[in-house]
């Protein structure tokens, strides 16, 4: 079949002489920057793609120069990528196929499937196909399904059709999926989920996808928050903060798709993830501020602000966690404000004891999804102990919150275990399109993993 368009990657002074363009793109002020695209008219429409100086082309700036192709390619229906003039000099040739496949799919992103007449989506097909670009391919289709789950409704995403959809993800990529009730939930003691829960009609969830591996001792263990839908229970948000309230679960996904890749990169890897899921309403029965309960470790919670549902909830699912005496326990979630206003809203902040946030730190180093680590100092822990109880899950304290949260989170883990928490607050979701994500939410945090998953690989091959 001949494509009806055509897409080249182009640098600063060569600017596709080969194709004859360069005039064109000279008249059209075109430079070739990172970012830049220009759709030009010749025997075929072909989009020049911006790449920046060759010297400093890395993996993640050409998936954000395609991102940009994505977002600029428009209507044109079948498109041949050719980008066989970005050499091994600059580039191998598997992962600047897996790039660009990736930026094409991530920026052409839209989430429009409740509107009348949604976009039309570009076919794109490489000049040359390889192994690599269909990698890059299932990587974003993984990413687009993530911002899709975050991006529905909570009419649409709740407990229960939450927990509906991780089971049909694990039936379709080999994960056992367990979906436990509200009556188990109350047997096995899980007194912090059972209280956020109870004020909404969708009752609460307790969700663990397996991936056994070769079976023995659990490697990691994952946690995710899963707010579908937070109203701040009782303590109710303002007008403004509740709009977006439904991509307070972003967590869930993230870490089943991420899962859903382990039978392909880490298959001997012993892999458990705990999902409590729970919508945090304003009922009859809802939670009140000032309440005690008893989380599943045995500590209790005096529950001072029902707003702060992430860390009542993740207490139980920590609990469960260390149960099973994983190597690494890691927790994923949309937790404070208090991390993007540390750090802004491109990079998760990171917390955490022994070997984990290392291995966090090197998986982000090669996934391009950044993470900073801060602090837990001691002088905090008074802002979390609480006068009738174990512990409170509202600090008063404003300033450093993102870290009296984090060890709040810590008294439901092994002492001095392999722990990380990730609070994803800021790059979970985006007001303003930029590099490979769209307004909304962004997927954040399945590359993130995949590369843990890759660590924890290769580490258990160097020691065995």
């Amino acid at each position: 079949m001949t494509a009806k368009a055509r897409c080249i990657p182009c640098f600063p002074g060569d600017i596709a002489e080969s194709e004859g363009l360069a005039a064109l793109a000279a008249a059209a002020g075109f430079t070739a920057e990172v970012g830049t695209c220009l759709l030009t008219a010749a025997d075929l429409p072909t989009l020049l793609v911006g790449c920046g100086n060759p010297e400093n082309l890395t993996e993640a700036i050409l998936r954000n120069a395609f991102a940009a192709a994505g977002r600029g390619i428009g209507p044109l229906e079948d498109v041949e990528i050719d980008v066989t003039s970005i050499g091994p000099a600059i580039l191998p040739a598997d992962a600047r196929d897996r790039e660009v496949a990736q930026g094409l799919l991530l920026g052409s992103y839209r989430f429009d499937k409740h509107q009348q007449s949604p976009a039309r989506r570009p076919h794109w097909r490489p000049r040359v196909n390889s192994g690599a670009w269909d990698e890059g391919v299932r990587l974003a289709t993984a990413v687009n399904a993530v911002r899709d789950v975050v991006n529905e409704p909570a009419n649409v995403i709740n407990p229960g059709s939450l927990a509906d959809y991780l089971v049909k993800l694990g039936e379709a990529s080999g994960l056992r999926v367990v979906v436990r009730d509200e009556e188990w939930l109350e047997r096995e003691g899980a007194g912090g989920i059972l209280a956020i829960g109870r004020g909404s009609a969708e009752r609460p969830k307790m969700v663990e996808i397996i991936h056994e591996g070769s079976g023995g001792d659990v490697d990691l263990c994952l946690v995710g928050k899963g707010v579908t839908f937070d109203a701040g229970g009782l303590s109710l948000k303002n007008e403004t903060a509740i709009m977006l309230m439904q991509s307070d679960m972003a967590a869930v996904p993230t870490i089943a798709h991420a899962m859903a890749f382990l039978s392909a990169v880490a298959p001997s890897l012993h892999v458990r993830a705990f999902c409590p899921l729970v919508e945090n309403m304003p009922g009859p029965y809802s939670t009140r501020p000032g309440d005690i309960v008893t989380a599943r470790n045995g500590k209790s919670i005096e529950v001072l602000n029902t707003d702060f549902e992430g860390r009542v909830i993740l207490a139980d699912g920590l609990a469960f966690a260390a149960e099973h005496h994983p190597r690494h326990i890691v927790d994923v979630a949309t937790l404070t404000y208090g991390a993007p206003n540390a750090l802004g809203t491109r990079m998760a902040a990171l917390f955490g004891q022994g070997a984990a946030p290392e291995l966090i730190e090197r998986a982000a180093e090669t996934s391009a999804e950044a993470v900073w680590k801060l602090p837990m100092p001691e002088y905090l822990m008074p802002t979390i102990r609480s006068r009738v109880a174990d512990l409170k899950n509202f600090p008063y304290e404003t300033k450093a919150r993102a870290s009296t949260a984090a060890m709040f989170l810590r008294e439901f883990v092994p002492a001095g275990g392999s722990w990380a928490h990730v609070d994803i607050a800021g790059p979970a979701w985006t007001d303003t399109e930029y590099d490979a994500n769209p307004i909304g939410a962004t997927g954040y945090g399945v590359r993130l993993l995949l590369e843990l998953f890759g660590v924890l690989r290769d580490a258990d091959r160097a020691t065995s």
